[in-house]
């Protein structure tokens, strides 16, 4: 005799089932609101019922739960396409009412009606529906309050719009609690939007100095390998690069603080901008396979359902791109950092989110192979914290010793070692880097020697162009008969010690490096001004502003160039884009692995609720 799955209290709630029984339905391409799933009568038909029992054995489901939500779908299609048909011979649209009722319970209905009546009239229709006083109703529809005067067709009403009442009746505490309620939901989503916006200004600030300059002195944007080594970038690609980097970047920010919401609004930004970057680029980096996985992290934090199937493509993204960038069996990064257990959680991360997404489409065996998979990186991956805390103790921040336990399989003496080696070898790269810049800029000084200038007032015009050799030609030819300080004569601010990584974060936002290492000893180390400087600049600080004297007043009481309000509001955003800019190459990799396990925990509890229902 064949039984069915009981009901488990450890299975999955209802609307995760009814998003199963969804896919199940679209992959089978199964019309519920056509024979023979529903009778001539429009009633559910037996087979309606076989069909849930399929299901529910299918998805070790209790199979009340699946066929109540076979009817719901089922009914839920039949009066789309009712209103629909509706609309379509009468003009009659169907509008959908949500309100609270006195009894303090959500509750929905639906009431049709001509879009050429006014909402005074609608509102009076919703008030004999609900038992509501029409006086103390107002009607809402996509954030904004209805009109009384106007029509619904002029305020955008259509057929199966979504209309939220609002009561402000029964008692004053009452109608104050609910506008509370919609006035924050308003207030929040006003300002998400208000802050990307603001960052994508600040974003667009710092990309606008590359179009004031001569691109072919600062032909690339660095950014870096596995190894820390820079990567050229071509200028034309540059803005949009920087863009879509500057937005992750504020996404990954607001991930970390637990705010998902915020985030997933950057990084879709972020997401539409790296669509502009070339496809060659995007396989040399890993950058745009971590947004994929982080935009479908914030999907499943968010319980967006509804995106499972734009979830999924974004998934078999991620791992083209990583199979590219690391290799398909991760050979190239292992030849490149002879170590690949960091990266690894990525692939951690992409194994459990492919679990996720075929759990949702009722595909439990190969979810539980996934689960499987997680599990076993999720125990190779995690790090004992107070090998952590040791680590700490010898000089190292937390984000080092994570990342070189995990590198070294929780070692902590390898750990150590690991740890100074990529000091080292980040150091030596970072040395190579300024050899070849004095370098190229012994070669620039030697030209303009060779056309009959001084090495002395060469070197000087040369470093006062910020390494730009025509604009060094231009002084020369100008300042003829002006005298260059010697550098002993020069001010506090050459001889300032700026560290090479103040340098490589400033450089970081497509600043030239020299550029950046000048900018920074003008104004003494001070990052937000150095960089704002260079934005209204060009890129390069012009000759007076260099030979003037350093200020040392606050970044608020400076003046760079123009003291108007618009100059001051644009520091404030750059303040605000560099802030969320990390120092270390390999932070988006430090993962606690503490959100991951939680995943793994609930949905392997799920797979065997519904396993055991069946036993």
């Amino acid at each position: 005799m064949m039984s069915f799955p009981r009901m488990s209290t450890d299975g999955p709630p209802e609307n995760v089932v009814q998003d199963q029984v969804r896919s199940l339905l679209e992959n089978e391409k199964v019309k519920l609101w056509e024979p023979p799933y529903t009778a001539e009568n429009k009633d559910a038909s037996p087979e309606l019922k076989i069909l849930g029992e399929k299901y529910a054995l299918q998805l070790c489901i209790d199979l009340s739960m699946v066929e109540n939500v076979l009817e719901n779908l089922r009914c839920n299609s039949l009066q789309g396409i009712n209103a629909k048909k509706t609309f379509e011979d009468t003009g009659l649209a169907t509008i959908r009412i949500h309100y609270t009722s006195h009894a303090k319970r959500k509750e929905k209905t639906k009431l049709t009606t001509k879009l050429n009546i006014s909402a005074k009239d609608l509102r009076a229709e919703i008030a004999k529906l609900t038992g509501m006083n029409e006086q103390h109703v107002k009607l809402i529809m996509n954030s904004k309050v209805l009109k009384m005067d106007r029509s619904l067709a002029e305020q955008n009403v259509k057929n199966n719009s979504i209309i939220m009442v609002m009561q402000i009746t029964l008692t004053e505490e009452e109608a104050k609690e609910q506008e509370t309620i919609y006035q924050a939901e308003m207030k929040e989503w006003d300002e998400r939007k208000a802050k990307i916006s603001r960052t994508r200004k600040g974003a667009e600030i710092l990309a606008q100095h590359g179009e004031n300059t001569d691109l072919s002195n600062i032909p690339y944007l660095e950014i870096a390998d596995q190894k820390g080594r820079p990567i050229p970038i071509p200028a034309v690609e540059k803005k949009a690069l920087l863009l879509a980097m500057t937005l992750h970047e504020k996404g990954r920010a607001f991930m970390k603080k637990k705010d998902y919401a915020s985030a997933l609004l950057y990084l879709l930004d972020s997401d539409e901008e790296f669509g502009k970057c070339g496809s060659e680029l995007l396989n040399t980096v890993d950058n745009y396979a971590v947004l994929q996985l982080e935009i479908v992290w914030c999907y499943l934090q968010l319980e967006q359902l509804d995106c499972l199937r734009d979830a999924e493509e974004r998934l078999k993204r991620a791992q083209t791109r990583l199979n590219k960038c690391y290799g398909e069996n991760l050979e190239r990064l292992y030849n490149l950092k002879g170590n690949t257990a960091n990266e690894q959680v990525l692939y951690l991360r992409l194994r459990l989110l492919q679990g996720v997404v075929l759990y949702h489409k009722g595909k439990l065996d190969q979810t539980k192979n996934h689960l499987n998979e997680a599990e076993t990186l999720l125990g190779k991956l995690s790090v004992d914290d107070k090998k952590v805390v040791q680590l700490m103790s010898l000089g190292f921040t937390a984000q080092e010793a994570r990342l070189g336990l995990r590198a070294c399989n929780d070692d902590i003496d390898f750990a150590a070692s690991h740890i100074y080696h990529r000091r080292e070898e980040k150091a030596e790269i970072r040395r190579k880097e300024k050899a070849e810049r004095k370098r190229k800029k012994q070669e620039a000084v030697n030209s303009l020697v060779a056309m009959g200038y001084s090495e002395k007032a060469a070197a000087k015009a040369f470093r006062s162009a910020n390494n730009n050799l025509e604009r060094a030609i231009e002084i020369l030819q100008c300042s003829r008969e002006q005298g260059y300080m010697d550098d002993e004569e020069a001010g506090p601010s050459n001889r300032v010690e700026i560290s090479e990584e103040t340098v490589n974060q400033v450089a970081f936002l497509g600043f030239d490096h020299s550029a950046a290492e000048i900018a920074l000893r003008r104004f003494n180390g001070n990052i937000e001004r150095a960089v704002q400087a260079l934005i209204d600049h060009g890129g390069y600080l012009p000759s007076s502003l260099l030979n003037s004297p350093p200020s040392s007043t606050s970044p608020e009481d400076m003046d760079v160039d123009d003291p108007s309000e618009e100059k001051q509001r644009e520091r404030e955003i750059v303040e605000e884009v560099l802030a969320d800019i990390p120092e270390h190459e390999e932070d988006y990799l430090d993962m606690t692995l503490e959100e991951e396990r939680e995943v793994v925990i609930k949905y392997k509890t799920w797979l065997q609720g519904s396993h055991q229902s069946t036993s």
